[in-house]
């Protein structure tokens, strides 16, 4: 599976929603009530976008003449064609031709709506290959009556060179035209500069690599702590022996000349303070390489629970070498001092001090014990992967390793109390030792390797472990230069419309793995949303696929052409390998089987089919990536406030469609902002930190530079992307945020 081949598909967002139809207005509530009553899980797909020939409506002519006008394709759900009495083709069971049917004649006529259509129907290709050539042939036919929508569209084919020369200047141009800045003297910005961008590339690499650095030096300054605490422990004990040897002398009956052993007793006194200062030292120095790896905003970001109980045996072992280093210090000033010795209090602190060795080698015999484990789902014999180390993800929990790697070794135990009868890695048997531990190599093919170990024991009972294998990809790990964070002042004489919001955070699967952080995402969001943004919020917990459906519709009912809608979903994404088509996983979600998960092609046709003006999906979900592109216009740099109201004026007329996702078609942290994802902390924080209108690239901005700097730290790489979502209605404006004063 490639990003490219999933953005060249036309992979938008994985986003649940099946609304009524925006073009189904000449149908009472009543009909729209009936349409929907009643459903159950298994009848949601009834409200899929379609494709709807509606039947001729019988019209008049004077007084004596009846006729039946043409029968009108349009786009709305497959509950309100049948209630209309249309015919349609599901979008997953149409095809270039199915779909042809239906907008060709009325496109052939000189309908503009009907040439944008059958545009995306050749851009997409619908089961066939993509021919883009007569997708900029009928978008040209429908820009040049005004189309706003098959202008952007244009405009995206000349940016990449599909079907037309690769022309950025004309592409800007149709960019302009679609977002009604053509007639003006206001630039058309583009919000994400590829030319930009380029010169920023590979910073998280380097972000890893200074990570794994200071992890490297902190544990080498830690074994050599440890090494000197062994060596003064020896030197405090040879000069105890020393110093009773030079008192059983003095003492003795016969005296003697005891000025050798006085010379060897000062050579090992000054030996003893160099080596409890260079303890100080080397302590000192640990201490400040902890400092430095621990972050001002999210100290446990990137961590999985596993690692963040590995780094709590560190930090137990740390401190304990400092503890032991400022007691050992003492017990060595006493045994160098000129001054009588309290033989009570040093045997004290010896037996005290050999207990804290005794300690700090069992936390460090504990640390190198400690890997990251996974348990197994399933009621057979438990299954953990010691090596290497797994991030947990929302969806399959995955392993990154370098592109240049061609094999990854997997190091595990099996925990079979009823004796373990075979062990399976990718339908292939492993050897398992007497202790359970196992070792074998993956074989890692291109840049996802899926792996499935499977432990079956004496009972027959099997328990299952599935992994991905992921190669880091440098290119996709990009900075941003940050958000203009300037108070602005807001436009009086501007009418954002209202705001609409449903937030979805599912934790609790049938059967998946439960993910720790999307509750608590969700709750925060719609809270902040709600009383800082005035936004009108729908909470949606442990949602099933019908109760999202649901949720969407009735929102849907109450959307106008004036209003805005975000929609914002935190959970587990897939990706079916066959169709190489994204998902949002419900909690009902059954795996292997996508009938109940929600796709991301009937998204994109949905949002489409929506009246709002401005819409907006925010995904933390695995495999949530959107389409590349620059066509959203961004409030150019140092524009004056008559500039920037017309501007403001000019985006608040045309419809926005935009996807802002927490990475790209691979997994996601679930965790790694405290109580949030990582994702989810900083789309928190720059949002709480803002006191303007902002757009949503300037979001974007903002929160991927955190979430790349976070994510790298904890050695896990996540780009969180930004698009326009294609084929949605999208005319080039940003989505607004404005702050209640």
């Amino acid at each position: 599976m490639k990003a490219s081949h999933l953005r060249h598909r036309g992979l938008a967002l994985a986003i649940p929603g099946i609304l009524l139809g925006a073009c189904a207005r000449d149908v009472s509530q009543e009909e729209m009530a009936k349409a929907t009553e009643g459903y159950i899980v298994a009848d949601t797909n009834k409200l899929l976008v379609v494709d709807c020939l509606l039947p001729g409506q019988v019209r008049k002519l004077g007084a004596e003449m009846t006729y039946l006008s043409a029968r009108r394709p349009v786009r709305t759900t497959a509950a309100d064609c049948e209630v209309r009495g249309g015919e349609y083709v599901a979008y997953d069971r149409a095809n270039y031709a199915s779909a042809l049917k239906i907008w060709l004649p009325k496109a052939q006529e000189g309908d503009a709506a009907a040439q944008l259509t059958v545009g995306e129907i050749f851009e997409k290709g619908l089961g066939t290959t993509a021919d883009y050539k007569a997708a900029a042939q009928w978008y040209e036919k429908a820009a040049a009556q005004g189309n706003f929508q098959a202008q952007l569209n244009l405009g995206h084919l000349y940016e990449k060179g599909l079907g037309v020369p690769q022309d950025k200047d004309t592409a800007l141009r149709w960019y302009r035209k679609s977002a009604g800045l053509d007639q003006t003297d206001i630039q058309f910005a583009p919000a994400v500069d590829a030319k930009e961008l380029e010169t920023l590339r590979g910073e998280v690499a380097e972000s890893r690599k200074e990570a794994e650095a200071l992890r490297g030096q902190l544990q080498d300054i830690r074994q050599q702590a440890l090494d000197q605490q062994d060596s003064l422990r020896k030197a405090q004990s040879e000069l105890e022996t020393l110093r009773h040897k030079l008192q059983q002398q003095k003492a003795a009956p016969s005296g003697g000349d005891t000025s050798a052993l006085e010379r060897q007793l000062r050579d090992k006194e000054a030996q003893l303070k160099e080596q409890q200062a260079r303890l100080g030292t080397l302590t000192e120095t640990l201490k400040q390489e902890r400092q430095r790896q621990k972050s001002d905003d999210a100290p446990r970001s990137g961590k999985t629970p596993e690692v963040i109980k590995t780094n709590d045996v560190e930090n137990r072992l740390n401190e304990k070498i400092e503890a032991y280093q400022k007691q050992s210090a003492e017990l060595t000033a006493w045994l160098t001092s000129p001054d009588k010795l309290d033989r009570s209090r040093i045997d004290a602190r010896k037996q005290a001090l050999q207990q804290q060795a005794k300690d700090i080698a069992e936390l460090k015999q504990q640390l190198e014990q400690q890997k990251s484990t996974l348990l197994a789902s399933g009621s057979g014999p438990n299954i953990e992967l010691l090596e290497p180390a797994v991030t947990v993800t929302r969806g399959i929990p995955a392993i990154q390793f370098s592109s240049g790697e061609r094999s990854k070794r997997l190091v595990g135990r099996i925990d079979a109390i009823k004796g373990l009868s075979k062990l399976m890695l990718n339908d292939k048997a492993i050897k398992v030792d007497s202790d359970g531990r196992f070792e074998t190599d993956v074989s890692l093919q291109g840049d996802e390797t899926l792996v499935q170990i499977v432990a079956t024991d004496k009972r027959n009972q099997s328990s299952n472990l599935n992994l991905r294998l992921l190669a880091g990809d440098n290119q996709a790990q990009t900075s941003y230069p940050s958000s203009n964070a300037n108070d602005i002042k807001r436009p009086g004489d501007i009418q954002f419309g209202k705001f609409y919001a449903l937030i979805i955070g599912n934790n609790d699967y049938g059967a998946y793995a439960p993910l720790k952080t999307p509750i608590a995402d969700a709750k925060s969001v719609e809270l902040l949303l709600r009383e800082r943004y005035g936004f009108k919020t729908k909470l949606l917990i442990n949602a099933n696929r019908h109760a999202i459906m649901s949720a969407l519709n009735e929102l849907n009912q109450k959307l106008t052409d004036q209003d805005n809608l975000l929609i914002y979903y935190a959970g587990h994404g897939e990706i079916d390998a066959k169709s190489q088509t994204a998902y949002w996983l419900p909690v009902d979600a059954e795996v292997g089987n996508s009938a109940n998960w929600i796709s991301s092609q009937s998204i994109t046709e949905f949002i489409g089919i929506m009246p709002a003006k401005h819409i907006m999906v925010v995904a933390d979900s695995c495999y949530s990536g959107a389409l590349t592109g620059s066509a959203i216009a961004k409030l150019p740099d140092g524009m004056d406030e008559a500039k920037r109201e017309r501007w403001l004026k000019a985006m608040n007329a045309r419809k926005a469609r935009t996807v802002l996702t927490s990475g790209g078609v691979k997994p996601v942290m679930d965790q790694g902002g405290g109580d949030h994802s990582v994702f989810a902390n900083a789309f928190l924080k720059v949002l709480r930190g803002n006191k303007r209108i902002i757009e949503d690239y300037d979001i974007f901005r903002d929160v991927a530079n955190q979430v790349r700097t976070s994510a790298s730290r904890g050695g896990f790489e996540q780009t969180p992307q930004y698009a326009p979502l294609q084929h949605a209605g999208h005319e080039g404006s940003p989505f607004f945020f404005v702050p209640e004063a």
